[in-house]
C-alpha cells in the first residue's frame, strides 16, 4: 500500500502524505458505471433481492486488488445470509452495501457526491426513498463487522469518514479530556475540525452531558462508555439540519471501537510487564556474555599471538585454523549479545532488522534465503516490533542447528490489519508435537516461548513440520494503534536495564 491509496488523516498517522491524485481517483470512479447496470438490471428480475445488482452498483472499480479480500468477504457473508433466510431479502441486500462501503472506505476516500450518487442508485434498485437507503447505509456501515478487525484509530477515522459522506455532517472530530483534565483531540476529518469552536463544543458537550438545543451549525453528542462519558463527538452542519438520529448511530458504533481499545489497553499492560521481565533477563544474558564469555576469548586471543611466535613452523597451519576459529567465536557471540539488546533492535526499522539476521544466516550456513518484506510497519507498538524479531531470531537459529536446510523463505507483510510472517526451509522436518514437549520437559521454550509471546499480543502462531519437511513457521499480529498515546516501552524498560 502507499501514500495515494490513504485516506488523509490514516496518511498522516502512518508518517506518509496523500496526494491531491490520489484524492481525485477516489471513489467517484468506483460507481462511475452504476447507473447503467441499475437501469440493466431493473425490469428483468425483482432488483429488490438481487445482490448482484447491488454489488454491480459500485461499479467496475469494486474490483481493486487491495479491496478485493474485504469485498469477497462481504459477497460471501451476504450469500450465507440469504441462504440461511431462503432468500435474499432487501435487509441482506443493504447489509451486503453497507459492508462494501467499508470495504471501499478502508482503502479510498468517500466524497458525499460519490455517497448521493451510490444512495441514489440503490434506491432505485430498492424502490425506496433515498433517506430511508442512505440511514439504513449509515447505520449498517458504521457497526459492521470489519471495523472490529482494523486498529481502533483507523476504525475510527473510517466512522467519521462514513458519518461525513451519507449524512448532513460537513466535518467531524471526536475529543477527550487527558488524565489532567486537559482536552484534546484525538481524531479530526475536516480543515477546521479542530478549531477553537469545536473545541469549545466538546468542552461544553462533555460538562453538561446534553445534546445541543436548537437549530446550530456546530453541535456535539457525548461518546459514552458504561453511561460515563468517554468523549465528545463534534459536527460542522452544512444549513443546521436535524442530525440527531445520524449522531445517535455514530456515537454508539464509536463506543464498540472504544470498548475494544480499552481491552486493548489493558491487554497490552499485562503484556508489557511480562515482555519487560522477558526483555530485561535477555539483555543481562548479553551484558554476561560481553563481560565474561567475550572477555575470556579475548584474552585466549592473546594467549594465542604470544605462543604463535614459539610454535614450530610444522605446527603452524594448525594453529592457524585453531586461531581462526577463535576470532570467528568472538565475532559470532559479539553478534549475539548485541541481539539480544533491546536497544539496538528497537532504535532500527524492522525491515533493517529482518536484513541483517537474514544476512547472518546466509553467511553462517551458506543457506539460500529468499527474503520479501513489504508494507508499513511504522505504527507497530514495541512489543509487537520485539515479539517478530525474537521470532525470526529463534526460527534461523533452529534452522542453522538442526535442520539441514539448504533453502529458506521469508516473508513479512505489514498491512492496516495486522503484521504476519511466514518462514518456511526444506530442511530434515520433525515431529511438532513430540518435540516441543521434548523442548519444554528439558527446559528450551524457544519455540514455546514464541508461541506465548504472540498469544498475549492477541495474535496467532503455528508451527507446521514432518519428517522430512518441509517446515513452516508462520504467525499473525493485529495492528493496534490506542486511542490514546501509548506509554514509550524503552523509556521504562530500558532505563531499568541500564540500573541493573
Amino acid at each position: 500500500m502507499t501514500a495515494d491509496s490513504l485516506p488523509s488523516q490514516t496518511a498522516a498517522t502512518f508518517e506518509v502524505e496523500s496526494t491531491p491524485a490520489a484524492d481525485a481517483y477516489s471513489i467517484a470512479e468506483l460507481i462511475s458505471d452504476a447507473q447503467r447496470h441499475a437501469q440493466a438490471s431493473h425490469g428483468k428480475q425483482s432488483p429488490r433481492f438481487d445482490l448482484e445488482a447491488v454489488y454491480r452498483a459500485f461499479g467496475r472499480q469494486v474490483l481493486d486488488e487491495r479491496a478485493r479480500p474485504s469485498v469477497e468477504a462481504a459477497r460471501e457473508r451476504a450469500s450465507m445470509l440469504a441462504e440461511a433466510a431462503g432468500t435474499a431479502s432487501e435487509t441482506i441486500a443493504l447489509t451486503l452495501a453497507a459492508d462494501l462501503v467499508v470495504a471501499l472506505a478502508v482503502e479510498r476516500v468517500w466524497r458525499v457526491r460519490d455517497a448521493d450518487r451510490l444512495v441514489s442508485n440503490l434506491g432505485c434498485l430498492f424502490e425506496s426513498a433515498p433517506g430511508a437507503v442512505r440511514l439504513h447505509l449509515l447505520k449498517d456501515a458504521l457497526q459492521a463487522p470489519q471495523l472490529t478487525e482494523l486498529p481502533p484509530l483507523v476504525a475510527l477515522e473510517v466512522q467519521l469518514m462514513i458519518l461525513i459522506s451519507f449524512s448532513a455532517a460537513l466535518e467531524a472530530s471526536v475529543w477527550v479530556k487527558d488524565a489532567t483534565g486537559r482536552l484534546a483531540c484525538v481524531l479530526a476529518h475536516g480543515e477546521t475540525a479542530t478549531t477553537r469552536r469545536f473545541r469549545a463544543v466538546a468542552l461544553r458537550t462533555l460538562d453538561t452531558q446534553m445534546p445541543e438545543s436548537g437549530r446550530r451549525m456546530i453541535v456535539g453528542a457525548a461518546v459514552r462508555r458504561w453511561q460515563i462519558p468517554w468523549g465528545a463527538l463534534v459536527v460542522r452542519l452544512s444549513n443546521g439540519e436535524d442530525v440527531a438520529a445520524a449522531l445517535e448511530e455514530t456515537t454508539q458504533a464509536i463506543c464498540a471501537i472504544v470498548e475494544r481499545d480499552f481491552l486493548l489497553q489493558r491487554s497490552a499492560a499485562r503484556e508489557r510487564s511480562l515482555v519487560s521481565a522477558s526483555e530485561r533477563r535477555l539483555s543481562r544474558l548479553g551484558f554476561d556474555l560481553h563481560d565474561g564469555a567475550l572477555q575470556h576469548i579475548a584474552a585466549l586471543a592473546t594467549t594465542f599471538r604470544r605462543f604463535r611466535a614459539h610454535m614450530p613452523a610444522t605446527l603452524a597451519p594448525d594453529f592457524e585454523d585453531v586461531e581462526n576459529r577463535v576470532r570467528e567465536l568472538d565475532r559470532v557471540l559479539r553478534e549475539l549479545a548485541h541481539s539480544l539488546e533491546p536497544a539496538s533492535l528497537l532504535r532500527r526499522p524492522l525491515e533493517r532488522v529482518i536484513e541483517a539476521e537474514v544476512a547472518g544466516l546466509r553467511e553462517r550456513t551458506g543457506i539460500d534465503v529468499d527474503a520479501r518484506v513489504a508494507g508499513d510497519f511504522g505504527v507497530m507498538t514495541q512489543s509487537q516490533k520485539i515479539a517478530v524479531i525474537r521470532i525470526v531470531q529463534e526460527a534461523f537459529t533452529n534452522i542453522r542447528e538442526h535442520s539441514n536446510a539448504t533453502t529458506v523463505k521469508v516473508a513479512v507483510t505489514g498491512s492496516r490489519s495486522c503484521v504476519e510472517l511466514h518462514i518456511e526451509d526444506d530442511g530434515d522436518g520433525f515431529e511438532v508435537t513430540r518435540t516441543l514437549q521434548d523442548a519444554a520437559r528439558r527446559g528450551r521454550l524457544g519455540l514455546v516461548g514464541s508461541s506465548e509471546r504472540v498469544r498475549l499480543l492477541g495474535g496467532s502462531f503455528d508451527v507446521r513440520s514432518r519428517q522430512g519437511g518441509p517446515t513452516t513457521v508462520s504467525l499473525s499480529l493485529p495492528r493496534w494503534q490506542p486511542l490514546s498515546v501509548e506509554q514509550p516501552f524503552e523509556d521504562s524498560t530500558l532505563s531499568a536495564l541500564v540500573a541493573e
